[in-house]
């Protein structure tokens, strides 16, 4: 009876660790929607410097080695924000006092290389790397007045990561991921002048790995 306890023993530990191996490094696809919260930094905050509670990501990741990703990222942000009472000067013969609502769409569209540092693992930690292009749309109104400047610049964004399943064996669980996108988007409206667009950004949703 020992011995055969022993055996099954055995081959339950082997079951488990071939599952976690499927699980692992067999992964060929993963998908992910998720919520993402934004935060303007540097000379973004001059326009709007609320943060973006209205944000969505979606994700792509496929597997060219057991570890290494590429894919592609998209993503969507809505800033806005009401400035009180000020003077707003659309050109040298006009001036306006009034308060004034700011909005900024932003729309974040990468490649991206993803590095899995547990791939075997059912927790599986990663880094990536995304590289593209940003497109950003800033509006400003002032009463009957409104004006909008759209503009586009190079994107580079790195960002660290989690994925966690809904159980050992299930290809579905939560993506948690954190990252910063710094681009080179220059704009000049309502006297405010950018650079470059920055900000940090919080990811949390669902994932699918595909086998």
């Amino acid at each position: 009876m020992k011995r055969i306890l022993l055996i099954l023993a055995i081959t339950l530990c082997c079951a488990g660790m071939a599952r976690a191996q499927y699980y692992g490094y067999d992964m060929r696809q993963i998908y992910s929607i998720n919520y993402q919260v934004n935060v303007p930094a540097g000379s973004s905050r001059d326009f709007v410097s609320k943060m973006s509670f209205e944000g969505v990501n979606v994700n792509w990741a496929y597997f060219v080695t057991g570890n290494i990703t590429v894919g592609l990222d998209l993503s969507y942000n809505n800033y806005h924000e009401k400035v009180g009472q000020k003077v707003y000067r659309p050109n040298e013969n006009t001036a306006i006092n009034a308060a004034q609502y700011r909005y900024t769409q932003v729309f974040p569209i990468k490649a991206q290389v993803k590095y899995f540092f547990t791939p075997n693992n059912n927790v599986k930690f990663y880094s990536g790397l995304g590289m593209g292009a940003l497109c950003a749309g800033q509006h400003i109104v002032i009463q009957d007045f409104d004006a909008w400047d759209n503009n586009w610049g190079f994107l580079l964004s790195p960002e660290v990561g989690v994925l966690i399943p809904f159980g050992a064996d299930n290809n579905w669980g939560a993506n948690i991921t954190a990252g910063y996108n710094w681009s080179t988007n220059k704009s000049t409206l309502g006297n405010i002048k950018i650079d470059n667009r920055q900000s940090f950004y919080m990811n949390v949703g669902l994932y699918l790995a595909l086998f």
